[in-house]
Protein backbone atom coordinates (compact mmCIF):
# COMPACT_ATOMS: atom_id res chain seq x y z
CA UNK A 1 0.00 0.00 0.00
CA UNK A 2 1.63 3.23 -1.18
CA UNK A 3 1.13 6.15 1.22
CA UNK A 4 2.15 9.80 1.19
CA UNK A 5 2.54 11.89 4.34
CA UNK A 6 1.98 15.61 3.74
CA UNK A 7 3.38 18.03 6.34
CA UNK A 8 3.53 21.82 5.87
CA UNK A 9 7.05 22.58 7.13
CA UNK A 10 10.41 20.92 7.57
CA UNK A 11 10.32 21.99 11.23
CA UNK A 12 7.18 19.94 11.74
CA UNK A 13 8.51 17.04 9.67
CA UNK A 14 12.07 16.82 11.01
CA UNK A 15 11.37 14.64 14.09
CA UNK A 16 9.62 12.07 11.86
CA UNK A 17 12.39 12.21 9.25
CA UNK A 18 14.97 11.67 11.96
CA UNK A 19 13.20 8.97 13.95
CA UNK A 20 11.58 6.96 11.16
CA UNK A 21 14.57 6.87 8.82
CA UNK A 22 13.34 9.05 5.96
CA UNK A 23 16.06 10.14 3.53
CA UNK A 24 16.15 12.98 0.96
CA UNK A 25 15.39 12.36 -2.69
CA UNK A 26 16.32 14.33 -5.80
CA UNK A 27 13.32 16.55 -5.03
CA UNK A 28 14.24 18.59 -1.92
CA UNK A 29 10.60 18.59 -0.80
CA UNK A 30 10.24 14.79 -0.91
CA UNK A 31 11.66 12.19 1.47
CA UNK A 32 11.64 8.40 1.15
CA UNK A 33 11.28 5.96 4.05
CA UNK A 34 13.23 2.72 4.26
CA UNK A 35 10.04 0.99 3.20
CA UNK A 36 9.25 1.87 -0.43
CA UNK A 37 5.56 2.26 0.39
CA UNK A 38 6.07 5.48 2.40
CA UNK A 39 7.01 8.94 1.15
CA UNK A 40 6.88 12.37 2.81
CA UNK A 41 6.12 15.69 1.11
CA UNK A 42 6.96 19.08 2.62
CA UNK A 43 4.09 21.03 1.09
CA UNK A 44 4.44 24.57 2.47
CA UNK A 45 2.38 26.81 4.74
CA UNK A 46 -1.05 27.90 3.56
CA UNK A 47 -3.68 26.97 1.02
CA UNK A 48 -1.90 28.09 -2.17
CA UNK A 49 1.51 26.43 -1.59
CA UNK A 50 0.05 23.13 -0.42
CA UNK A 51 -2.37 22.91 -3.34
CA UNK A 52 0.44 23.62 -5.81
CA UNK A 53 3.03 21.26 -4.36
CA UNK A 54 0.60 18.42 -3.68
CA UNK A 55 -1.06 18.65 -7.10
CA UNK A 56 2.31 18.78 -8.84
CA UNK A 57 3.55 15.77 -6.89
CA UNK A 58 0.41 13.75 -7.57
CA UNK A 59 0.71 14.45 -11.30
CA UNK A 60 3.66 12.04 -11.40
CA UNK A 61 3.02 9.81 -8.40
CA UNK A 62 0.06 7.72 -7.36
CA UNK A 63 -0.82 6.71 -3.81
CA UNK A 64 -3.38 4.51 -2.11
CA UNK A 65 -3.74 7.05 0.69
CA UNK A 66 -2.56 10.51 1.74
CA UNK A 67 -1.98 11.32 5.42
CA UNK A 68 -1.90 15.01 6.22
CA UNK A 69 -0.41 16.09 9.57
CA UNK A 70 0.70 19.19 11.44
CA UNK A 71 -0.07 21.49 14.34
CA UNK A 72 -3.33 23.36 14.87
CA UNK A 73 -5.03 26.04 16.93
CA UNK A 74 -7.95 25.04 19.14
CA UNK A 75 -11.38 26.61 19.47
CA UNK A 76 -12.50 24.21 22.18
CA UNK A 77 -11.59 24.31 25.86
CA UNK A 78 -11.93 20.54 25.88
CA UNK A 79 -8.96 20.21 23.50
CA UNK A 80 -5.80 20.69 25.49
CA UNK A 81 -2.35 21.58 24.10
CA UNK A 82 -0.45 18.58 22.69
CA UNK A 83 -3.65 16.54 22.22
CA UNK A 84 -3.70 14.74 18.86
CA UNK A 85 -6.98 14.63 16.92
CA UNK A 86 -8.30 13.41 13.60
CA UNK A 87 -10.13 15.91 11.39
CA UNK A 88 -13.10 14.40 9.56
CA UNK A 89 -14.77 17.63 8.38
CA UNK A 90 -13.11 20.76 7.03
CA UNK A 91 -13.77 23.73 4.77
CA UNK A 92 -12.45 27.05 3.47
CA UNK A 93 -13.90 29.83 5.63
CA UNK A 94 -12.16 32.93 4.25
CA UNK A 95 -13.63 32.59 0.76
CA UNK A 96 -16.67 34.84 0.51
CA UNK A 97 -18.23 38.15 -0.43
CA UNK A 98 -17.70 41.36 1.54
CA UNK A 99 -21.03 43.20 1.81
CA UNK A 100 -19.53 46.06 3.80
CA UNK A 101 -19.98 47.00 7.41
CA UNK A 102 -18.13 43.91 8.53
CA UNK A 103 -20.63 41.57 6.86
CA UNK A 104 -18.87 38.80 4.93
CA UNK A 105 -21.00 36.02 3.50
CA UNK A 106 -19.56 32.58 2.88
CA UNK A 107 -18.97 31.72 -0.77
CA UNK A 108 -21.49 28.88 -0.57
CA UNK A 109 -24.19 31.11 0.91
CA UNK A 110 -23.71 33.40 -2.10
CA UNK A 111 -24.14 30.37 -4.40
CA UNK A 112 -20.93 31.26 -6.24
CA UNK A 113 -19.55 27.86 -5.31
CA UNK A 114 -22.19 25.15 -5.39
CA UNK A 115 -22.38 23.59 -1.90
CA UNK A 116 -22.93 20.03 -3.15
CA UNK A 117 -20.65 20.01 -6.16
CA UNK A 118 -17.78 17.52 -5.93
CA UNK A 119 -16.01 17.27 -3.56
CA UNK A 120 -18.22 19.33 -1.22
CA UNK A 121 -21.21 18.25 0.82
CA UNK A 122 -23.24 21.24 1.95
CA UNK A 123 -20.06 23.30 1.66
CA UNK A 124 -17.92 20.92 3.69
CA UNK A 125 -15.23 18.39 2.82
CA UNK A 126 -15.85 15.15 4.72
CA UNK A 127 -13.67 12.07 5.08
CA UNK A 128 -14.19 8.74 6.85
CA UNK A 129 -12.68 8.25 10.26
CA UNK A 130 -9.72 5.89 10.55
CA UNK A 131 -10.82 4.11 13.72
CA UNK A 132 -7.55 2.20 13.98
CA UNK A 133 -5.86 5.45 15.10
CA UNK A 134 -8.06 5.69 18.19
CA UNK A 135 -8.08 9.51 18.03
CA UNK A 136 -10.88 11.92 18.84
CA UNK A 137 -12.57 13.15 15.66
CA UNK A 138 -13.06 16.90 15.22
CA UNK A 139 -14.38 19.56 12.86
CA UNK A 140 -11.71 21.82 11.40
CA UNK A 141 -11.70 25.03 9.43
CA UNK A 142 -9.00 26.21 7.04
CA UNK A 143 -8.07 29.88 6.97
CA UNK A 144 -6.00 32.28 4.89
CA UNK A 145 -5.78 34.62 7.88
CA UNK A 146 -4.71 33.19 11.24
CA UNK A 147 -7.28 33.96 13.92
CA UNK A 148 -5.52 36.08 16.53
CA UNK A 149 -8.32 38.27 17.86
CA UNK A 150 -11.39 37.49 19.97
CA UNK A 151 -13.84 39.17 17.59
CA UNK A 152 -12.82 37.04 14.60
CA UNK A 153 -12.72 33.93 16.76
CA UNK A 154 -16.25 34.56 18.01
CA UNK A 155 -17.51 35.21 14.47
CA UNK A 156 -16.02 32.02 13.04
CA UNK A 157 -17.16 30.00 16.04
CA UNK A 158 -20.73 31.19 15.55
CA UNK A 159 -20.72 30.58 11.79
CA UNK A 160 -18.92 27.23 11.61
CA UNK A 161 -18.71 25.78 15.13
CA UNK A 162 -15.16 24.45 14.55
CA UNK A 163 -12.96 22.69 17.07
CA UNK A 164 -9.63 23.46 15.39
CA UNK A 165 -8.12 25.81 12.80
CA UNK A 166 -5.34 25.22 10.29
CA UNK A 167 -4.02 26.87 7.14
CA UNK A 168 -3.83 23.73 4.95
CA UNK A 169 -6.33 21.04 5.95
CA UNK A 170 -9.17 21.70 3.52
CA UNK A 171 -6.67 22.24 0.69
CA UNK A 172 -5.28 18.73 1.13
CA UNK A 173 -8.79 17.29 1.39
CA UNK A 174 -9.85 19.13 -1.76
CA UNK A 175 -6.95 17.96 -3.91
CA UNK A 176 -7.18 14.35 -2.75
CA UNK A 177 -10.94 14.11 -3.15
CA UNK A 178 -10.80 15.64 -6.61
CA UNK A 179 -8.17 13.02 -7.47
CA UNK A 180 -10.17 10.23 -5.76
CA UNK A 181 -7.39 9.44 -3.31
CA UNK A 182 -8.37 8.42 0.25
CA UNK A 183 -7.09 10.94 2.77
CA UNK A 184 -6.96 11.50 6.52
CA UNK A 185 -5.84 14.50 8.56
CA UNK A 186 -4.03 14.28 11.90
CA UNK A 187 -3.41 17.43 13.92
CA UNK A 188 -1.87 18.17 17.30
CA UNK A 189 -2.98 21.18 19.33
CA UNK A 190 -0.21 23.74 19.78
CA UNK A 191 -2.24 26.73 20.98
CA UNK A 192 -5.64 28.27 21.51
CA UNK A 193 -6.94 30.53 18.76
CA UNK A 194 -7.83 34.14 19.48
CA UNK A 195 -4.63 35.29 21.21
CA UNK A 196 -1.39 35.19 19.23
CA UNK A 197 1.13 34.81 22.05
CA UNK A 198 3.77 32.35 20.91
CA UNK A 199 5.30 32.28 24.39
CA UNK A 200 2.32 30.17 25.49
CA UNK A 201 2.35 27.85 22.48
CA UNK A 202 3.37 24.21 22.87
CA UNK A 203 4.77 23.90 19.36
CA UNK A 204 7.63 21.47 19.96
CA UNK A 205 5.52 19.27 22.21
CA UNK A 206 2.68 19.24 19.68
CA UNK A 207 5.06 18.24 16.88
CA UNK A 208 6.43 15.40 18.99
CA UNK A 209 2.89 14.24 19.74
CA UNK A 210 1.71 13.88 16.13
CA UNK A 211 5.13 12.54 15.15
CA UNK A 212 4.63 9.59 17.48
CA UNK A 213 1.31 8.76 15.82
CA UNK A 214 2.91 8.89 12.38
CA UNK A 215 5.96 6.92 13.49
CA UNK A 216 3.72 4.15 14.81
CA UNK A 217 2.08 3.97 11.38
CA UNK A 218 5.32 4.02 9.37
CA UNK A 219 7.34 1.67 11.54
CA UNK A 220 4.74 -0.95 12.45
Amino acid sequence: MSQLIVIPTLTEAFPLINSAGFVPTENPAVYQAKSPEWKLLIAGIGIVPVMYHLTRHLANNRYDRVIHAGIAGSYSLSLQPVEVVQVVRDTFVDVGVDHGGGVVKWIFHENIWKPDEKPFRNGWLEVPEDKSLNLETVIGITVDTVTSGPERKARLAEKFNPQIETMEGAAVFYVCQMENIPVIQIRSISNSTGVRDRHNWKTEEAIEAFTQVLKDMVCK
